[in-house]
């Protein structure tokens, strides 16, 4: 089994020596700045990329066995902050990032369809005005998702607004105020050994 939609990609990548660059998309409120860890123009599924070569730098996050939101950093160096306006620093969180990877043949070309490798959200951006002047674009993966509630209840009403008409959950309230009895102890829901039945024997009880 593999993960590469590519064959081409999957080849290329057990070769002792391949020509691997990243590429990313992102979202601004202002429009998509597209950009790759090349020179010149590429074009990815109808999409130009400009090339920044070693300006640009991506954080690699640790490698885990768990489903987690994992966290990544972009930073483009040496260039004039200003080209982030303050507009697309205040309403830029939420919007997506895509990030590729993908091969270049010896002549410059593309060896197939760059894979898109991580999928995120811009958490924030941050530009620093300095002898090394940056802009820095803090995403989370689009997992971070998982993580949020949708507001949407175990209730009767919340369950006739998918079903309608349905009733199957139109008794849980009810569940919360139930007395059961369990061997010779009332059983309260969430609380163990509530109390005994006030109808048994002394004998009965223990």
């Amino acid at each position: 089994m593999t993960w590469f939609v590519q064959s081409a990609n999957e080849t290329e990548s057990a070769k002792p020596h391949a020509r691997i660059f990243i590429a990313a998309d992102f979202d601004f409120p202002s429009g998509h700045v597209r950009v790759w860890t090349g020179f010149g123009d590429i074009v990815i599924s109808g999409q130009t990329f400009t090339g920044i070569g070693t300006l640009g730098e991506v954080s690699v996050p640790s490698e885990h066995t768990r489903l987690l939101a994992e966290r990544k950093t972009y930073r483009l160096s040496g260039v004039d902050v200003s080209l982030v306006p303050e507009s697309d620093i205040d309403a830029c969180f939420g919007r997506s990032i895509v990030e590729w990877f993908g091969f270049l043949t010896d002549t410059g070309q593309l060896v197939a369809t760059p894979e898109i490798n991580w999928e995120g959200r811009i958490d924030g951006i941050n530009r620093v005005d300095s002898d090394n002047p940056f802009i820095e674009v803090q995403a989370e993966n689009r997992m971070v998702l998982l993580d949020q509630p949708n507001n949407w209840r175990f209730t009767h009403e919340h369950q006739g607004q998918f079903f309608a008409g349905d009733d199957g959950l139109k008794l849980v309230p009810t569940t919360m105020t139930a007395m059961v009895i369990w061997g010779s102890n009332y059983v309260k829901p969430g609380i163990s050994n509530y109390g005994e039945p006030a109808y048994l024997k002394p004998s009965q009880r223990r």
